[in-house]
Parts: C-alpha cells; structure tokens; sequence
C-alpha cells in the first residue's frame, strides 16, 4: 500500500488509447507503447527530468532554476498506459512528503495526426491536464512479486527474475506484432487471435486464387500463341508449296513443326528444295520408295524433268512404265 504523504516509486504518465487534454488539445493515441518507451529512454540517455510546473521549458528559458524533482529511470507499458519509476531527489521527497503535488503532466512529441511518439519529460504540477493516477491515491500495490509474475505468465516454479523479463519481452513483442498484422489485414487493433487467424487464411485463399486465375489466363495466351504459330507456319510452308517448292506430306508436317519454334531455320531447309518450273506439278505414286514427275502437258521442260528424275533418283525406265500407266 502507498501512503499518503511517501514518494510513489512509480508513476503514471500517459494513459493508454486515445486521450484528449482537459484544455481541448488532442486527441493523441498511445499506439505502440514499448515503440515508445525504446526512442524516450534513448533519447534522454536513460534518465527523463522529472521537474515541477514545467520549469525546464518556461523557467529555465529565462534564466531561473528548473531542478529536477526526480529522474524517471525507467518506463513501463501496462494496461492504462505507461508509468515510470523514478528515483526522487531530497526536493522531490520533501515535496512528496509535504504532499505539494497531486497530479503528473508529461511532455510528449507526437505526429500531425496525434500519434505518439516520444516522452521528453514530465512534470510535478497540481493542475493536471491530463486524466492520469493520482499521486497519493491509495490503492493496493499493483505490481506483483516475482513468483506472481511467473505464475501469471505461465512460467515454472522457480522462475528467475531472468525468465520473468524474457517473458515479458516476448509478450510486447507479440503486441507489437498483434497490432501490426491487425492492420495489414485492415482490421481494429483489439481483434481477437480468431479474427486475425480468419483474416490471414482469406487473404492467403484470396492470393491463391489470384494465383490460379492469373496461371489460367497465362495458359490461355500460350495456347493462343502456338495456335497463332502454327497456323503462320502452316501458311509458310504452303505458300512456299504453292509457288512450287517440293514437299511431300510428311515434310509439310516437320516443316511445320520446325517453323512454328525456329521459322529462321524452316525457311532455310525451304529455300533450299527443289522448285517446280511454272505450269508443272508434281505427282507421287504409292509406293514411298520411288517417286517421278509427270508433265502436265507436252509442253514440260525437259531439263526439269531431268533434275527432278535425278534428286528422285528415277530412272528413265521407270518414268517410262509411269507414263504409259497415266497414258489416256
């Protein structure tokens, strides 16, 4: 129990939430209390002035005395907010003792939109404007032993004080990233472990099928692309046909195959067969071991029908019997 009159060990200094000061300032929000714990101590180098009715920011700047009351060694987050302990100075004490104060006003950097940010320092003053714990309030010790602290997080029996300050690092962390994955997820900070869980597996489904749709539409303008090749190359090697090129049934298809993922090199092989002259055709008979031309009439260059017989390798006999086969 803190009596009336002793020098509280600890202090409130920022409540918790979102707050307003009595003279209209605000609204501020504490939004990540260890975040701000970390840049004040940092900050003060360990210690933050503990001064009355804010001397160190009216008093000292025109030369008068701003003694420090005490020094708030070290900062706590607890549920209302963010207390100090501080280690009082004789005035302090005497002040204290005198019961001269009754309220704490901190002094605090914060973003345009209200965000906390930093605790400078605070300050003795009997009007407070902030809603903060009283400084004689009577009231049961809120912090507990060492083996309360332990059972209270679950910890074995014997727990040191070691494995009590690694838990409570480990509950602010989780905090922090509570409140973190919160708002990736667009939800209120105060949602429960249900609702984050629920949040996470929808945006996990969500990027699942955002995965499948994208892989099908993927495939869809594959499978248009090789249709779009193929028939390009089936038209290359028909036209290349058409103006008398050489191309068996069998060739056509490799040909196709080879220019729909190499048309460089299709239209290489087909520059390079044998061309018919103009007004002539190409006939193939059943059999795939031999094949000859016929002229389409008496009018047929005999010099072609020569280079066709010898890439053919048919012999004069043979296109003889074939002539005499397709004689009318």
């Amino acid at each position: 129990m803190q009596t009336a009159g002793s020098a509280p060990e600890w202090i409130h200094i920022l409540p918790s939430g979102t707050f307003k000061g009595a003279d209209g300032r605000g609204p501020y929000v504490l939004r990540d209390p260890q975040s701000v714990i970390t840049r004040s101590m940092e900050q003060a180098h360990g210690k933050l002035a503990l001064d009355e009715n804010h001397a160190t920011d009216t008093a000292a700047k025109i030369g008068l005395p701003a003694h420090a009351m005490g020094w708030i060694a070290e900062l706590d987050a607890r549920p209302d907010g963010i207390w100090g302990r501080v280690e009082w100075t004789p005035p302090g004490k005497q002040a204290m003792a005198n019961l001269a104060y009754r309220g704490i006003s901190p002094v605090f950097d914060h973003t345009r939109d209200g965000v906390v940010t930093c605790i400078l320092r605070a300050s003795l003053t009997n009007d407070p404007n902030l809603t903060l714990t009283a400084l004689h309030h009577k009231q049961k010790e809120t912090r507990m032993d060492l083996a309360e602290q332990a059972r209270a997080l679950g910890l074995p029996e014997g727990a040191t004080q070691a494995d009590v300050d690694r838990a409570f690092a480990a509950a602010r962390s989780n905090t922090a990233l509570h409140t973190n994955l919160a708002a990736v997820l667009g939800l209120d900070a105060t949602a429960d472990g249900t609702a984050l869980l629920t949040g996470v597996k929808a945006r996990l489904d969500g990027d699942k099928a955002q995965q499948t749709a994208m892989h099908a539409l993927q495939q869809q303008v594959a499978d248009l692309q090789k249709e779009a090749a193929q028939a390009a190359a089936a038209k290359a090697v028909d036209d290349a046909a058409s103006e008398g090129r050489v191309i068996s049934k069998d060739m056509r298809a490799e040909l196709i195959a080879l220019h729909t993922t190499n048309p460089e090199m299709a239209g290489k092989i087909i520059a390079q067969l044998p061309k018919l002259p103009q007004g002539q055709i190409a006939q193939r008979p059943a059999s795939a071991a031999h094949a000859a031309t016929v002229p389409a009439d008496a009018g047929a260059d005999d010099k072609a029908l020569a280079a066709l017989d010898a890439t053919f390798k048919v012999t004069a006999e043979e296109r003889k019997k074939l002539g005499e086969a397709h004689a009318y």
